[in-house]
């Protein structure tokens, strides 16, 4: 079995988006008058269930009166609004163990596409900054403002792997979002989980990046043939600090 293709998110994958993320959070709270305001460590437990782009939803109570979700779309909107700002203003830099993996995966033949629920126009402006012209042919696939909430077979992941034809075993998603990784694995992917993790009260991010070289020796192990969406979990030989 081969690996033909990687999918990244953007979010704690490719980018460290997590400073214009919480100031954007924290700016729609304000605007919509709200007195609650987050931390790092709020906004990592919030992202590892709702992705970064979606974390704010984190801050809503469940099963939200129907009289209050306006409310709580506009402050959705107001906090992608004052994101995209942000990373116009200061656009964040591709992280240096993401690249390498990119170029090595890139010369081992692998494709690269970018999968991620930030909308589009911030997937547009991140990837610009960072890569200028060299983005379409970096990058076989890049979607923006993907919804990982369809059916299994209908979602952002089986559509990229039809159009570049590529079967799901034999394609990659790396991501620190929920969503997206639950998205991957019912669509068959492999996928590596990056997401914060719980530690007692402490909400702790990786600092560490799988290699190219790691994802072949997880992805060729016997272990991982027999169980493929369970490659997370064993996603820690020689990795790269970021």
């Amino acid at each position: 079995m081969s690996i033909d293709v990687i999918f990244l998110g953007l979010d704690g994958v490719l980018f460290d988006t997590e400073p214009p993320h919480l100031a954007a959070c924290n700016a729609a709270f304000a605007t919509a008058g709200l007195s609650v305001r987050w931390d790092a460590r709020a906004l990592r437990k919030a992202a590892a269930t709702h992705g970064y782009a979606r974390a704010i939803n984190g801050a809503l109570p469940p099963n939200l009166p129907a009289r209050d979700k306006k409310r709580a779309n506009d402050m959705a909107d107001d906090k992608h609004r004052e994101f995209h700002h942000a990373i116009v203003t200061a656009p964040p830099k591709a992280l240096p163990a993401a690249l390498a993996l990119i170029n090595d995966a890139i010369a081992d033949g692998c494709k690269i596409c970018i999968v991620t629920d930030l909308p589009a126009a911030a997937a547009s402006a991140l990837l610009s900054n960072a890569f200028g012209t060299d983005v379409n042919s970096l990058f076989t696939v890049v979607t923006g403002g993907a919804s990982f909430d369809g059916a299994p077979g209908t979602g952002p992941y089986a559509r990229a792997l039809h159009a570049i034809g590529v079967q799901p075993s034999d394609a990659i998603a790396i991501d620190a979002g929920t969503p997206a990784l639950r998205a991957a694995e019912e669509a068959g992917l492999w996928t590596v989980s990056i997401a914060p993790a719980q530690h007692g009260a402490e909400v702790v991010r990786p600092r560490q990046f799988i290699t190219y070289e790691a994802l072949r020796e997880l992805h060729d192990s016997p272990f991982s043939h027999q169980a493929p969406h369970q490659a997370s979990q064993i996603a820690s030989p020689r990795q790269l600090a970021a």
